[in-house]
């Protein structure tokens, strides 16, 4: 089986691997052998790196570190299906609040099945302040015509600034077996544990979730929220809940255009 290595620095105009502004730094080295991108080494990049349509990125242990300025995911999707797995991400000295695509996540799949196991993922904030964004593990498909399934499995998720593992849209998702840790009590943003939004369904089952906690005033965190989802379509069991504000929240779109300062309504999330 033939096999590949290269330096990503050097695959900033291949359609495989996406593209990358002129400036961008990475000393990343993967080797490809049939549809896995291996990481060779613990490495530091300032950009995102995409996973090719059908295929998987095998971190081996290795540690992705994400520098500001940051725009986007650390790690995303390129096509329809996707893998990520034995990877840790960790972001450094990101600041600055940004909004759309520039959003910061550790690991993206927009409207991608696959699965997310055996990852940590750390650190993905951008500083101290109210800034929402910031989502550990983010699975979305808010725009796609075919509804996706997505495995979140036994990852380790801390340091988040507003989430740590979101599923949002026409998405199922099983998020088993995780450690979702948050920075609670904080005065500056309501965390969420896992969150299950906007028509998501799946299971959480066997993760534990601790420290969402808000200190401030007006808002709460949450370990567990359920916004504009049917209950029976998310099933839980066996989690344990420590050290969260609320345990588990249920919340509609009737409310959406005040949420989060209007950061919902702004994205047209709301609709």
């Amino acid at each position: 089986m033939r096999r590949s290595s290269f330096a990503l620095t050097a695959l900033l105009a291949l359609t495989l691997f996406g593209s990358a502004p002129a400036e961008a730094a990475s000393d990343c080295v993967f080797v490809t052998s049939a549809t896995t991108m291996a990481l060779q080494g613990d490495c530091t990049t300032d950009h995102s790196f995409l996973v090719p349509d059908g295929w998987t990125l095998d971190g081996g242990g290795h540690r992705i570190t994400a520098v500001g300025p940051f725009a986007g995911a650390v790690v995303r999707n390129a096509g329809a299906v996707a893998g990520v797995v034995d990877l840790t991400i960790q972001g450094a000295g990101i600041t600055g609040c940004m909004g759309g695509a520039s959003r910061l996540r550790g690991i993206l799949f927009d409207g991608a099945s696959g699965s997310i196991s055996g990852n940590t993922v750390l650190d993905i904030h951008r500083g101290p302040n109210g800034c929402q964004e910031g989502n550990g593990i983010e699975v979305r498909n808010l725009d796609g015509a075919t509804s996706v399934s997505v495995t979140v499995a036994d990852n380790v998720v801390a340091g988040y600034q507003k989430n740590g593992i979101t599923a949002n849209g026409d998405v199922t998702v099983d998020v088993t077996g995780n450690v979702v840790t948050g920075a609670g009590p904080v005065p500056y943003i309501a965390q969420n544990g896992i969150q299950f939004g906007f028509g998501a369904r799946g299971s959480a089952s066997g993760n534990r979730v601790s420290g969402n906690f808000y200190s401030g005033e007006g808002w709460t965190a949450t370990g567990l929220l359920l916004f504009d989802v049917r209950a029976s379509d998310v099933r839980r069991s066996r989690n344990l809940f420590r050290g969260n504000q609320i345990t588990v929240s249920m919340t509609t779109s009737q409310a959406c255009p005040h949420l989060y300062g209007g950061f919902y309504e702004q994205y047209g999330l709301c609709d």
